[in-house]
């Protein structure tokens, strides 16, 4: 017999006798307030709330009751609290049920809100993402990239830096380069013994500005790449590039861009010549490869060095790394005997110790050189990167043609054919240019200048470059 639906209590003793498919009904204190209704199925007792609003009644479940202290479910004073809570809903919101439909909701869509709020890239997740994209395509310079971003951008402007990386503007990206710009160069060395270099920030700052520019780019496309691999990445919402709004700064290399006249590179050579044997050959190789790019030069490993060959790996670019592969020609196999014969590094063959040099370490040559050389009077100060202009000028003014230069120093290759149709690896024509270019490299060492290699400084090319409205007087 089901348990009598009009008692106004019950108690723990009246529930635990409720038989299957019993009932029993408490009201609650109040008019309107509702009831409880505890129902009996198999060996579990539910507990209901019950209401009547505008004669439309309803009910919602709260939950099991818990007829001994181990059982599960709630006790019976549990149980009325929470009806008591659900009778005071009924009386302020109506319909317990479609409030606390509406309440779930709505902390779901808070909770929503704020997940995506959290995800929202700030300035640092901006640069952290596009070193970490560095690091995924392999390009070496990422360190050195994360370095600069913490020491010109996080480190002096930190509310920036967790600030959304969309609420930055080109206002705020022109004052962190012009903090560059403005400020001195730091010492150098260890522990910063080394005394600073005497120079301008101008291409530093144009260095932070590319890479910045680069980050934002990145962000813009990083969240619909297909090939995006980062795990759980930050959706920075750039529609617009605002470093690269920012006017970038002119003329910055153009002392880097300047060639050596043919007397200077032989002085060069003729100094180069003085250094101890293995670091006369590391030093010379370069050069007589055709003004090598250090980096990828000092790489080189044992695996990729053959009998008449090199195999190098070029990492610049966006795209996937590219092989460059270089002959060896009879006087170049002469300059890197010393580094071939005696193994002092297990890595590869520019090395001076057991670890390879770096490209800074090789670098550094070139610069003592530059400095010796121009305080001697022999010749303008210069660094490696004139060195490299020299080499490109002076295979031009020997008749090595644009394309086959650029096979030889591995630039960038562009248009469709470039790209998708040329398969040549051009051995023949490096070949051949570059036993050309080590006999003209040891007639300079040989004081033999080329009356017909004429080189024009920068000053003199732009001297010539008239504007569209200049005539010719000779016309």
């Amino acid at each position: 017999m089901a348990g009598n639906t009009q008692d106004k209590r019950v108690n723990d003793q009246r529930l635990r006798g409720l038989k299957d498919g019993g009932t029993l009904t408490e009201s609650l204190p109040g008019r309107g307030t509702g009831s409880i209704l505890f129902k009996k199925v198999g060996a579990v007792t539910t507990a209901y709330y019950r209401w009547n609003l505008n004669k439309k009644p309803g009910q919602l479940s709260i939950g099991q009751y818990a007829a001994t202290p181990t059982s599960p479910g709630l006790r019976l004073s549990d149980i009325r609290s929470e009806a008591t809570r659900l009778a005071q809903i009924l009386l302020e919101h109506g319909n317990p049920k479609d409030h606390l439909a509406r309440q779930k909701s709505d902390q779901e869509a808070a909770e929503k809100a704020a997940q995506a709020e959290s995800n929202i890239g700030t300035f640092r997740d901006l640069l952290n993402n596009y070193t970490e994209d560095l690091k995924q395509r392999k390009r070496v310079k990422a360190p050195t990239v994360a370095r600069m971003f913490e020491m010109h951008v996080c480190e002096p402007f930190p509310d920036l830096a967790p600030k959304p990386a969309r609420e930055i503007t080109a206002f705020d990206i022109a004052n962190i380069l012009r903090r560059v710009l403005a400020s001195k160069p730091r010492p150098r060395g260890k522990n910063n013994s080394t005394k600073a270099p005497v120079t301008s920030m101008r291409s530093t700052t144009d260095t932070l500005h590319t890479y910045l520019c680069a980050a934002f780019e990145v962000a813009k496309t990083s969240a619909a790449s297909l090939e995006r691999k980062i795990e759980d990445p930050k959706h920075f919402g750039i529609i617009h590039n605002v470093a690269a709004t920012v006017g970038a700064l002119e003329n910055v290399y153009e002392g880097d861009t300047e060639s050596l006249q043919q007397h200077e590179l032989g002085e060069l050579l003729r100094h180069l010549d003085t250094l101890p044997e293995r670091q006369r050959a590391i030093a010379l190789a370069p050069i007589y490869l055709g003004g090598q790019r250090l980096k990828m030069l000092a790489s080189v490993e044992w695996k990729h060095a053959y009998k008449d060959g090199i195999l190098m790996i070029d990492r610049k670019g966006k795209g996937k790394p590219r092989k460059h592969y270089l002959p060896l020609t009879t006087r170049i196999k002469e300059i890197l005997d010393p580094l071939f014969q005696i193994r002092l590094s297990e890595f590869g063959p520019f090395a001076l110790t057991e670890n390879p040099v770096s490209a800074d370490y090789l670098s550094k040559y070139y610069s003592d050189a530059g400095k010796a050389l121009s305080e001697a009077g022999l010749t303008r100060y210069f660094s490696w990167k004139n060195v490299r202009v020299s080499a490109e000028t002076m295979l031009a003014g020997l008749g090595v043609t644009e394309e086959i230069r650029s096979h030889l120093l591995s630039h960038g290759r562009t248009g469709v054919q470039a790209k998708h149709y040329d398969r040549n690896a051009y051995l023949n024509e490096k070949m051949a240019a570059l036993e050309m270019w080590g006999t003209y490299l040891d007639d300079l060492r040989a004081g033999k200048i080329r009356e017909d290699l004429i080189i024009l400084s920068l000053a003199d090319i732009r001297t010539t470059q008239k504007s569209p409205d200049v005539e010719d007087d000779e016309d």
